[in-house]
C-alpha cells in the first residue's frame, strides 16, 4: 500500500526485485490517492509491477485486501511502502513457512535506519500491560517481562520464537490461513488491524512466529509523517475498535479513558519541559498540540455507538 511515499516506494521496490533469487514472485502496489508521482515512477521504472490506483487514500487495511484478493501466491508479504528489504530475507523467510506447515504468519527481523533493532513483536493488549504503557511504564523497565509486556522490550530478538503478534510493516501469511480466518478487517483504517488479525489466527489455533536470521529496514512515519494529528487520532481510534471488538463496551470505555490520561499528561509534561528545554520549545509545541487535538476528539467521540474515521465535532 503506498500514499505519497514516492523515494521510500521506489526504494522498497528495488530492494525487493534485488534480494529474491529463489522464490516465484509477483508484485502489487495499491497506491491510495497519492499525488506525489507515484504512479507515474511505477509506470516509468517498474513496469513489471501490477498497480491498481483508488482514487483517494482507502486504508491500510482495504488497500491491502485488494491486493491479496487480486494475488495468487500460495503466500502473501504485506510490505509498507517504508521497508526496504536486505539480502535473502523473502527467499529465506519463504523456505522457513514450506519447512513449518503449521505457521499462519511470520516476520522477519526489523531494523530502524541506523540498522538499530525496531521492537516488531508485541503482546495482545490487556487491562495490565495498557495501563503500564499509557503510564510510561515500560519505557522506565523496559527490561521487565511484566511492566513492558505489551512491547515485548525484555528479549534480545536473536532467536525463533512464538509471539501473539507480529508487526504489520512487513509479514508473510499464508494463504491457506488467510482463507480460514478471513481478511483484515477494513473497519481499521490504519493501525491495530495488524494486532487483530494475529488474534483472529491465535484464536483459530493457528501458530505465528518471528524469525531473527533475515532482516528489513523499516524508515517509519512515510505515510503518517505527511499528517501527525490526523494519524495519531486514528491510532487512538483504532485501539478503541480493538477493544470494543474484543472487549466489549467496557473495554472501549477503559481504554478511552487510558488514552485520554496519556494525552493529557503528555500536555502537562510538555508544557514543563517547554521551560526547562527551550531549545526544544518548537518540537514540544507541536507534540502538545497533536496531544490537544487527541483530546478534544476522545471527548467528542459517541463512546455508546459506532463512529468513523470523518466524523468531527
Amino acid at each position: 500500500m503506498n500514499w505519497n511515499t514516492r523515494d521510500l516506494l521506489c526504494h522498497c521496490l528495488q530492494s525487493i526485485i534485488d534480494t529474491i533469487r529463489r522464490a516465484r514472485f509477483e508484485i502489487w502496489v495499491i497506491n491510495n490517492g497519492s499525488t506525489d508521482g507515484s504512479v507515474e515512477m511505477i509506470e516509468q521504472e517498474f513496469p513489471q509491477v501490477q498497480l491498481v490506483c483508488n482514487d483517494a487514500n482507502m486504508g491500510f487495511a482495504k488497500a491491502n485486501n485488494i491486493g491479496i484478493q487480486r494475488s495468487r501466491g500460495r503466500y502473501v508479504c504485506l510490505i509498507n511502502s517504508d521497508v526496504q528489504l536486505l539480502d535473502g530475507c523473502l527467499d529465506r523467510l519463504f523456505e522457513y513457512m514450506e519447512l513449518n506447515p503449521n505457521i499462519a504468519l511470520a516476520g522477519p527481523r526489523i531494523l530502524n535506519s541506523d540498522r538499530s533493532l525496531q521492537i516488531s513483536c508485541y503482546a495482545f493488549p490487556t487491562v495490565f500491560n495498557t495501563l503500564c504503557h499509557s503510564f510510561g511504564l515500560d519505557r522506565l523497565f523496559p527490561r521487565s517481562n511484566r511492566l513492558g509486556g505489551l512491547y515485548r522490550k525484555y528479549w534480545p530478538y536473536d532467536t525463533v520464537r512464538r509471539v501473539e503478534v507480529v508487526s504489520g510493516c512487513f509479514c508473510m501469511v499464508r494463504r491457506e490461513a488467510i482463507e480460514k480466518v478471513g481478511l483484515l478487517d477494513e473497519n481499521f483504517f490504519m493501525y491495530m488491524e495488524d494486532f487483530d488479525w494475529c488474534k483472529r489466527f491465535r484464536d483459530a489455533g493457528l501458530e505465528i512466529q518471528y524469525f531473527p536470521y533475515v532482516a528489513a529496514v523499516h524508515y517509519g512515519g512515510g505515510s503518517s509523517g505527511h499528517a501527525p494529528q490526523i494519524f495519531t487520532i486514528e491510532a487512538a481510534r483504532s485501539s478503541i475498535l480493538y477493544w470494543r471488538k474484543h472487549h466489549g463496551r467496557i473495554g472501549m470505555l477503559y481504554i478511552s479513558f487510558l488514552l485520554f490520561v496519556r494525552h493529557l499528561l503528555r500536555v502537562i509534561v510538555g508544557k514543563v519541559w517547554c521551560w526547562f528545554k527551550p531549545s526544544d520549545k518548537v518540537k514540544l509545541l507541536s507534540k502538545i498540540q497533536t496531544s490537544r487535538t487527541c483530546l478534544h476528539w476522545l471527548l467528542c467521540i459517541p463512546i455508546t455507538s459506532s463512529f468513523t474515521t470523518a466524523e468531527k465535532c
